[in-house]
């Protein structure tokens, strides 16, 4: 369960988990010798008491915007729309406690079976798995749901990335010289196996895998038109074979989802509505008092406005977010499809960016505008503690130093020409930086800018804000994605998931690697990843410290934040533990609320 950040990504819409979804995205809480944030939160709470019937649990989403509305659990890109997606449709298959797919287990939706001398998967839908409309969930859909991922006129699909080529004939299929995908070998009805030219560790992390499926039927009627792709059915009233489906939908303010009656685990349900309802920042505390929301994930803002309450609980746990500031270092060819990096780009300097990163007191930053519930990170920051065992115990958090920043800054021939305290550029030109940041309704918006803006002036360094004021999310998504030449410099954040592989983020080739950077030894750090001897989790851990050191390295972005992710819960939800959500042993559908009305 997630705030709105600008965008939430991992390599498949498995890894898009909601921790109510019963799929969690976070795992162990890292190594003893990681960062932590000041302020600490229990896990559990039991308010005891009976079960009601019929109740409808009231799911708040912060958001300063409507929902977009994009209902689908695979190409969604919205961290709101995904608290929706995920809790109605997703949770096809369980995962372990590190967030791998857990294999051969008999219960899940479709149950998944790796075999790595073959090189395939095998994939077989469980008896009775149907969608809500009472019509089985077949292998058809899978394919489809396939197809539709590498359909080669699907231009503006962000998820589709190299490693889904590693399926056999998807290749080919997604450059239009096949019409099938000869990778996917359907048996029967209920049987599928997906044949791989390499198998490697991430699959287990959901990397070139899809692991919630879509109707054969509406992705057909989608596809014939992809410039309307987001208003087809698939997206707007999508078939779900979870245990809710979508019922109703207010305006993007508030969407109903009632229990399936075709699910096949529908005697475990003890939730039959649930309303998502989006909860403006500035009313969230407001409406946590009323008794209007059972469930919220907080800011620090909210939680500072809140912790006080006596009519439910805020529980916490170290989150797998990293808020950054990121570089703009060239621009995404899309004729190409891979990222080209400008040598000539304002920043392409590295000692210009570590002056913008020696400038910034990050500590403060996350102590007071935070309220010591984000940390600062130590290398990439792309490894939070939340990733257990791979944590990076060898890295290191940058400190303040305005000195260092200036010689940087000396050094690589950016000085102050005309006595103005600003900073000229190597040829005595004006030089001024074009800074992106959202206003996500909080607080601290403008404070955090402005802070920002404050620090890198005390270095000599100019930088105003992009169109002079706070973005829109949806203007700064667009924009940002578009490599709009009037943004240098952008302030953003993502939600890992559970694998650990990061190039969809930084990949030659990935879309959402915004910064437009990319070296051969990333690429190379990328093929390493993915060799069979990453099956060892001792090489898995050196290969991803070793790339976390080549990333924080190379500087094309800088961590600000890593978070704890805070969750508040009325009184009358009867219980929560979210170790127990973490090991799948508790999903949404198994609450119970223990009256009519929430406790005010």
């Amino acid at each position: 369960m997630k705030k709105g950040k600008f965008l939430k990504v991992f390599s498949s819409a498995m890894a898009l988990s909601v921790i109510l979804a019963g799929c969690s995205s976070s795992s162990n809480s890292g190594s003893k010798n990681s960062p932590k944030a000041k302020v600490e939160f229990k896990s559990s709470f039991d308010n005891g008491g009976s079960a009601v019937k019929d109740a409808t649990l009231k799911f708040g989403i912060l958001s300063p915007q409507p929902l977009t509305g994009l209902w689908n659990p695979i190409f969604a890109d919205k961290a709101e729309d995904m608290y929706v997606n995920d809790a109605v449709m997703g949770g096809t298959f369980t995962v372990d406690k590190e967030g791998r797919i857990k294999q051969d287990n008999a219960d899940d939706a479709v149950k998944f079976h790796l075999d790595r001398e073959k090189k395939e998967v095998t994939l077989t839908i469980h008896d009775g798995v149907k969608w809500n409309n009472g019509e089985d969930l077949t292998t058809k859909d899978i394919v489809a749901s396939y197809e539709l991922m590498g359909n080669p006129k699907f231009t503006t699909n962000t998820r589709y990335n190299d490693a889904f080529e590693f399926i056999e004939g998807m290749k080919e299929y997604h450059s239009g010289s096949a019409k099938t995908i000869s990778g996917l070998q359907v048996k029967d009805d209920k049987t599928i196996v997906i044949k791989y030219t390499q198998i490697r560790p991430s699959l287990l992390w959901g990397e070139g895998f899809i692991a919630d499926f879509l109707n054969a039927k509406q992705v057909a009627e989608a596809s014939k038109d992809f410039a309307k792709f987001a208003e087809a059915d698939l997206n707007k009233k999508p078939l779900s074979y979870g245990a809710y489906y979508i019922a109703k939908e207010v305006n993007g303010e508030s969407i109903l989802a009632e229990a399936n009656p075709h699910f096949y685990n529908k005697d475990k349900v003890k939730l039959n509505k649930i309303e998502f309802k989006v909860v403006s920042p500035s009313q969230a505390s407001s409406l946590i008092k009323n008794g209007d929301i059972d469930y919220l994930a907080a800011t620090p803002a909210v939680y500072e406005n809140s912790k006080d309450l006596k009519n439910g609980t805020f529980l916490g746990e170290t989150s797998r977010d990293m808020t950054y500031v990121g570089f703009k270092l060239g621009k995404f060819d899309k004729e190409k499809g891979e990222n080209v990096v400008d040598p000539n780009a304002k920043l392409a300097d590295k000692n210009l960016r570590q002056a913008f990163l020696y400038a910034v007191d990050r500590d403060q930053i996350n102590e007071k505008v935070y309220k010591g519930i984000r940390f600062t990170p130590t290398g990439s920051g792309m490894y939070p503690p939340a990733v257990g065992k791979l944590v990076n115990e060898n890295a290191t958090a940058v400190k303040k130093d305005v000195e260092k920043a200036k010689k940087l800054l000396d050094d690589a021939g950016y000085k102050d020409t005309d006595g103005d305290g600003l900073r000229e550029d190597k040829n005595g030109k004006k030089l001024t930086f074009n800074f992106a940041i959202r206003n996500t309704g909080a607080d601290y918006d403008q404070a955090l800018a402005d802070t920002f803006i404050k620090s890198w002036k005390d270095v000599g360094l100019d930088v105003k804000l992009v169109d002079g004021k706070l973005m829109s999310p949806k203007d700064f998504a667009s924009r940002v994605q578009a490599d709009d030449p009037s943004i240098d410099i952008f302030q953003a954040g993502w939600e890992y998931g559970t694998n650990p592989n990061r190039q969809e983020l930084l990949g030659k080739k990935a879309p959402l690697n915004l910064y437009r950077y990319t070296t051969d030894a990333f690429e190379e750090s990328f093929k390493k990843q993915a060799t069979d001897e990453m099956f060892d989790d001792n090489k898995l851990k050196e290969a991803y410290n070793k790339f976390d050191m080549e990333v924080a390295e190379k500087l094309p972005f800088f961590p600000l934040s890593w978070n704890t992710n805070i969750y508040w819960f009325n009184k009358r939800v009867k219980s929560y533990d979210l170790e127990k959500v973490k090991k799948g042993d508790f999903k949404l559908y198994e609450l119970e609320l223990t009256a009519n009305e929430g406790a005010k």
